[in-house]
């Protein structure tokens, strides 16, 4: 395997590792290094340090002939989740954009990238068939988890002490109420 080869598959490793990280959530310190590797991997995927392999340089040929459409639907997609209800707050005008953005990588695709639709069709059908397959497998797997999971007890109600300690403290934080214990 040649060097730029490697480079090319250690750049998704690195770009789906950096996606990881990333969506692991600012309660973490390991976040922050989620965005720079998304970038290095994105790097080292599309600027390759020499000529390819004939099956690599298949794929880098495929992925940069679809990445406008895959770029405006991951887009319009992180900007619907974006503006998703979070908290009780709606950002409508950010999920609107999302849908527009969604909506022309559709248009982009079906313009530009469909042409070669009459001899691929097939293909396509059998590739659509297995998406499905596997979206129905990864519903069942979360379901089938889901169920395994143990419920967690409920707690039981504070006691009468623990009231008082908490309304004190409450009180003492709220009212500014000093003299109360």
């Amino acid at each position: 395997m040649a060097w730029s080869d490697m480079q090319f598959w250690f750049g998704f490793l690195l770009f789906f590792c950096g996606l990881s990280l990333h969506r692991i959530g600012p309660a973490f310190k390991r976040n922050n290094f989620g965005k720079p590797l998304l970038l290095l991997g994105f790097v080292l995927i599309f600027l390759p340090s020499s000529q390819l392999s004939s099956i690599e340089d298949d794929l880098f040929i495929f992925m940069v002939d679809n990445l406008p459409w895959i770029f405006l639907s991951s887009s319009g997609i992180y900007f619907v989740l974006h503006g998703s209800q979070i908290y009780w707050e709606n950002a409508n005008s950010i999920k609107i954009l999302g849908i527009l953005l969604i909506l022309s990588s559709w248009i982009y695709f079906f313009t530009f990238t469909s042409e070669s639709f009459d001899e691929d069709l097939l293909l396509i059908i059998a590739n659509l068939f297995g998406m499905l397959i596997t979206f129905i497998y990864l519903i069942w797997l979360i379901k089938f988890i889901e169920s395994r999971t143990p419920k967690v007890a409920e707690s039981l109600p504070l006691s009468e002490s623990e009231k008082k300690y908490v309304t004190s403290i409450l009180k003492r934080n709220l009212e500014g109420n000093m003299d109360e214990d």
